[in-house]
């Protein structure tokens, strides 16, 4: 396979002692991970030379600084010395005072320099900028000042252009057609309509797909793709033995019925939403309940929920109206952003997480960066302030709910009323309990509320009916403190009470029979039952009301009216459930497309738009725009059914290929990204991926399903390892898995030395090869059935004669089938631990 590191030098190895073969692979290893390295600094260094970083460089650190500092005074309404910067043509123009620019790569005298210096002219007026800002504009300015081509800075207007409205992706669907292919082409690449588009887009330029894989080869594809997991060695030589002509197609519907269908796939909904099970932050606090939220994403996935459902019940679930603990669950979604226990401006600190829910918003269902427009106009895309803020007010009435638990009304009831029979035969004793805590809750309760401001304070004091929703949200973030900080309220209780509290509860446990089990908690998320305060521009001195409301440049789309759902027992403003219908609307072509575009990057690595979360004008162009409009057209016709698009990705001979090319040297040339897909993608698997497929060939795996997350250590599948936000030194996040800090479309594709270390040396990969040579040992009637039954394990097929002698040299035995040389435990773990650290194992062709 291109691109991997061989076995054969590790094998050649043999009959060197133990400890000098484990570091010879390790040094190995680590230089041929040195060198990758090496290979993606020169590659890095080569786009440096090139515009792109230069670009890169102007949108992320000068295009901010011109906006914000200069365009006020020199843009498109106002010119002060004759000086333009809101395009390039105009900074290259200059003022009255001549040129910015200057010889290219050269700043000496430069006048935009001295003036952010103070040298000659002040610039900006209100004061000199940070060092770091001038030392930006001078590597700028060195670099030949790139700037992205035929573009302007948009001013500070919100109006949308005709030409706005024309972005691919706000166009309606075209009716895309699967195109004719020249006779001469034959049928031979083709199983049904996506390999036309691609097949069509190759042909244009003198390309052709190569062959389909073997299918020892797809089955592993097929099974890490849909499972995460590798299959079985029964399941392969079941698969590779069936020539029935519709073998494939039984195969994919089978592991698409498979529970861990649904453990896999959550996995890149869980990255898109952040999701973490921590607060973040210094304290980074636990979530115990949070979990519920994981589980219902696998469980939706499981039961292939349409794609709008599945949007609605995480936005609004609490709106829904049924008796159903799921969709309360699922609103976990309005939960997973980041909270800081002990923050005092609880003003700011609430303002942080409306916008990181706003902006994780856009991102994740929209496919836009819409946090550019918080504070200004996007200056790229046609997303005026108001739209942010327009998104935002769908979300300001939200309240966050720990008091709620996820059962049914009747489970509820039977509990309350178990509950009212135990609180009778312990009313005593609860009396008594309640009477000693109660000056310790008071003197906490005093010490927490008087940390807030005063403002913050009166939010707390205030009747919950009298409240509005911003002043309910105050006091919720009082209330926290109250209960997180400083060890809980009988933390400073005296020695004498605290002996009397432990003789109370002792006295209570001998009514324990009684109590009835608690109702599982949860944490969700309603609109306060109360007036919703108004959402605002910050900037806007007469702070204007802006309403619900959706993209100004998709404003023909008219669906999911902002109007209170008749059928709710408590007032909601029905806001959510709006944003929810206009989101799933079959209609919508943008939401629908970024959905689409995600399932393909799942299946290929990379999506039709390599930019996921960015559809906008600084994302990438579809590189099949037809085929990305016919999926989604097929998506939207199917019922937003993640299944049948599954299927039908599954079954085209574009996603069967091979990862080898006959021709491979030639087209990188043509296209070294291999955006028009003429082979299969090699992909190294997931940190998930790698750690289950060895507990799978261990046999130590566990599977169990859902339920409150574990250890590392657990043999339960890597879903649910806790994952905490700030302690991430682990052997997960040593192969980038996302931390829940933001949402994440494409994961990180390191490779560094510390992975090699880990796979070498780590406790963890040394365990599992030490319980996969027991396991084999226990299986095996014979040292050559031993190596076979590690090679099925490990890299899920059977040796070729050259491993297997290699892996026979290796342990120092008789050639033959005849050999009766016995196994020695120990050198058997160091062979299964060579075959983890292979490509074949660590890689999916």
């Amino acid at each position: 396979m291109r691109g991997l590191l061989p076995l054969s030098p590790i094998l050649e190895l043999q009959d060197r002692p133990p400890r000098v073969l484990g570091f010879a692979i390790c040094l190995w290893l680590t230089i041929g991970v040195l060198w990758r390295q090496s290979v993606l600094a020169q590659e890095a260094s080569v786009e440096f030379e090139g515009s792109d970083k230069g670009l890169r460089h102007f949108e992320q650190e000068i295009r901010p600084l011109l906006i914000s500092n200069c365009i006020s005074c020199h843009g498109e309404s106002k010119q002060e010395g004759g000086l333009r910067l809101d395009s390039h043509k105009a900074f290259l123009a200059g003022g009255e005072s001549g040129s910015l620019l200057g010889e290219a790569g050269n700043t000496d005298g430069n006048l935009l320099l001295e003036a952010l210096r103070y040298e000659s002219f002040e610039m900006p007026p209100t004061g000199p900028l940070p060092e770091r800002s001038v030392a930006q504009f001078e590597k700028w300015l060195k670099a030949g000042a790139p700037w992205p081509e035929e573009t302007k800075l948009r001013g500070e207007s919100g109006a949308i252009t005709a030409e706005d409205r024309q972005w691919w992706a706000f166009q309606p669907f075209a009716g895309a057609v699967p195109p004719t292919l020249p006779d001469s082409l034959g049928n031979r690449f083709v199983h049904n309509p996506i390999d036309r588009f691609v097949v069509a887009k190759l042909h244009q330029n003198e390309m052709r797909p190569t062959d389909q894989a073997s299918k020892e080869v797809l089955l592993r594809r097929l099974y890490f793709d849909l499972l995460g997991m590798p299959p079985s060695p029964n399941e392969v030589q079941e698969f590779v033995a069936d020539d029935a002509a519709d073998a494939w197609e039984r195969r994919v519907q089978q592991l698409l019925d498979d529970s861990r269908y649904g453990e896999h796939w959550a996995r890149f909904w869980l990255d898109l939403v952040r999701y973490a099970e921590s607060d973040g932050w210094n304290q980074d606090a636990y979530r115990p309940h949070i979990w519920r939220y994981r589980d219902y994403v696998v469980n939706a996935f499981n039961e292939d929920k349409p794609y709008s459902q599945f949007v609605r019940e995480q936005l609004a679930g609490d709106e829904i109206g049924e008796d159903n603990p799921d969709h309360w669950i699922a609103t976990g979604f309005l939960r997973l952003g980041i909270y800081e226990y002990n923050q005092r401006d609880a003003r700011g600190h609430w303002n942080d997480i409306m916008n990181e829910m706003t902006d994780v918003a856009g991102d994740v269902f929209l496919g836009l960066s819409m946090a550019c427009a918080r504070c200004h106009d996007h200056k790229f895309d046609p997303i005026p302030q108001q739209d942010y803020f327009k998104l935002r007010s769908f979300f300001e009435p939200i309240s966050w709910r720990d008091d709620l638990v996820a059962a049914t009304l009747e489970q509820k009831q039977v509990y309350e009323s178990e509950l009212a029979k135990y609180r009778e035969v312990t009313r005593e004793i609860q009396t008594e309990i309640d009477a000693l805590i109660e000056p310790y809750h008071r003197k906490k309760w005093i010490s927490t509320v008087d940390k807030f401001p005063l403002d913050i304070q009166a939010c707390f004091h205030m009747p919950v009916e009298q409240r509005t929703s911003w002043q309910n949200q105050m006091a919720y973030l009082v209330f926290r403190q109250f209960e997180e900080e400083g060890g809980g309220p009988l933390r400073s209780m005296s020695k004498e009470d605290k002996a009397k509290h432990a003789e109370l509860l002792k006295r209570l446990e001998e009514f324990s029979k009684a109590k009835p089990k608690p109702l599982p908690a949860m944490m969700a998320a309603t609109d306060f039952d109360g007036l919703s305060s108004p959402t605002s521009v910050p900037k806007d001195a007469l702070h204007k009301a802006v309403e619900p409301g959706y993209l100004k440049v998709m404003a023909e789309l008219k669906s999911g009216k902002v109007q209170s759902p008749s059928h709710l027992e408590r007032h909601s403003t029905g806001r959510r459930t709006a944003l929810a219908e206009w989101i799933g609307d079959p209609k919508n072509p943008l939401t629908n497309r970024v959905i689409v575009n995600r399932i393909w990057q799942q299946h290929f690595g990379s999506g039709l738009v390599a930019t996921p979360s960015d559809l906008g004008t600084q994302g990438q162009l579809p590189t099949h725009p037809e085929l990305l409009d016919w999926l989604t057209q097929q998506f939207v016709d199917l019922g937003g059914s993640f299944k049948e698009l599954h299927k039908l990705i599954l079954t085209s001979a574009t996603w069967q290929q091979s990862a080898e090319h006959s021709n491979a040297e030639s087209y990188q040339q043509k296209d070294p990204a291999e955006l028009l897909l003429w082979r299969h993608p090699v992909r190294r698997l997931r940190a998930e991926q790698i750690r289950d497929a060895m507990l799978a060939a261990s046999g130590e795996l566990r599977s169990a399903m859902g339920g409150p997350s574990v250890a590392e250590a657990s043999p339960k599948r890597a879903l649910y390892v806790k994952s905490f936000r700030n302690q991430n030194e682990n052997f997960l996040h040593g192969f980038d898995m996302v931390g829940g800090l933001q949402s994440v479309a494409v994961r990180d594709r390191t490779t560094t030395a510390n992975q090699a270390l880990l796979m070498f040396n780590g406790d963890y990969a040394l365990g599992r090869a030490k319980a996969m040579a027991k396991r084999v040992l226990k299986e095996s009637n014979s040292s050559l059935a031993a190596i076979e039954i590690c090679f099925w394990l490990a890299w899920n097929r059977a040796p070729t004669p050259r491993e297997l002698a290699g892996a026979t040299r290796y342990l120092r035995l008789s050639a033959g089938e005849e050999s009766q040389d016995p196994l020695v435990e120990e050198d058997l773990a160091d062979f299964c631990h060579v075959l983890f650290n292979s490509s074949q194992f660590l890689y999916v062709e």
